[in-house]
């Protein structure tokens, strides 16, 4: 299935139909969260979502005193006091860890927080209710796009800079693990210093993708790694293969903070954008646009809003019915 975060600030199943000659789209009925702090029937604004087998992690750029923890599917859902930020740009992830055997189903979810261009890390434990401060788990990384990440077989991938490499500030991906509370690295395609776009994606629960563009001349590469397995405690050892490259026009630009889905058997970008017409009022468009190895780009415009931004993403979503697990003994503030 597919997610949308709705100019709304909300959540909605979203159908692609890729079996006709121009691609079509679909958006269900929106699904909303209320703010648990108010006493009256108050939308919580979601404007930044993570997938995690089956659970998504919403929570909002303007009040991150909170993060809501929710399955659809079963409409189990858990907030977390996440109290103010002490050192600015916040963000949050969501992982697991399996409890016993490695090979085991038990899985304990955790809500990863960590601040931008600085190595402040801090857990928060289902099991236990609590946060708790990790340190600097990734030293010698600078965590530019730490709003940017996925979530893959429990784990946290993002496009982060990688100082400790030769030429230095190499771009590279992160992962974090949450079995061994460490950080990772995972070599690109190919080492670069600076990237004029970089987004990172899943496809089918089992591989990274990346869209990789050097610069303004070059062609948008987009590339596949390997199935990951993380079943073992190794290292992640991954290949990368190039599906295809585009030619795209200097009018569609993505930007390190997007969000896109790729068909890799039809070789098919799926990308959602928000465009901002500053010469009519703050006017806001929102546009999905499909791209083929052909080069030729199909939109779907969803009108024109004079409604307060919300940066669309789109993620693919893999129905679960994992139950969120409330932390033992005494309930803490936000169970």
């Amino acid at each position: 299935m597919h997610l949308m975060l709705t100019k709304h600030f909300n959540i909605a199943p979203l159908s692609i139909n890729l079996n006709t000659t121009i691609p079509s789209v679909e958006l269900k009925s929106e699904l909303s969260l209320p703010d648990p702090r108010s006493k009256y029937s108050v939308q919580f604004d979601i404007n930044e979502v993570i997938h995690c087998d089956g659970v998504l992690l919403c929570y909002s750029q303007d009040d991150k005193s909170i993060t809501w923890v929710w399955n659809p599917l079963t409409g189990e859902k858990r907030w977390i006091d996440t109290s103010n930020p002490r050192h600015g740009c916040r963000f949050f992830h969501i992982g697991y860890s399996r409890q016993g055997d490695s090979s085991n189903n038990n899985k304990s979810y955790k809500v990863l927080s960590c601040y931008r261009k600085i190595n402040v890390f801090e857990m928060y434990d289902f099991n236990s209710g609590t946060w708790r401060s990790l340190g600097d788990i990734s030293p010698g990384w600078c965590l530019l796009y730490s709003e940017v990440s996925v979530s893959l077989k429990g784990n946290t991938y993002m496009l982060a800079i990688d100082k400790t490499k030769t030429p230095l500030n190499v771009v590279s991906v992160l992962k974090i693990d949450y079995s061994t509370e460490k950080s990772v690295a995972v070599p690109l395609p190919y080492q670069c210093r600076t990237f004029e776009t970089s987004c990172i994606s899943v496809v089918r629960e089992a591989k990274l993708s990346v869209l990789l563009q050097r610069d303004k001349r070059s062609k948008t590469e987009i590339w596949v790694s390997t199935k990951i397995d993380e079943t073992t405690a190794k290292a992640v050892v991954v290949s990368w293969s190039k599906v295809f490259a585009l030619d795209l026009s200097p009018d569609l630009e993505i930007p390190h903070e997007g969000s896109f889905l790729l068909h890799e058997e039809k070789k098919v970008l799926v990308y959602c954008d928000t465009l901002i017409d500053v010469e009519d009022e703050g006017d806001t468009k929102n546009i999905i646009y499909f791209v083929g190895e052909d080069n030729i780009v199909t939109t779907v415009d969803f009108g024109v809003d004079k409604v307060q931004v919300c940066w669309h993403a789109i993620l693919n979503y893999v129905p679960s019915l994992n139950k969120i697990k409330r932390a033992q003994g005494k309930r803490k503030r936000g169970d």
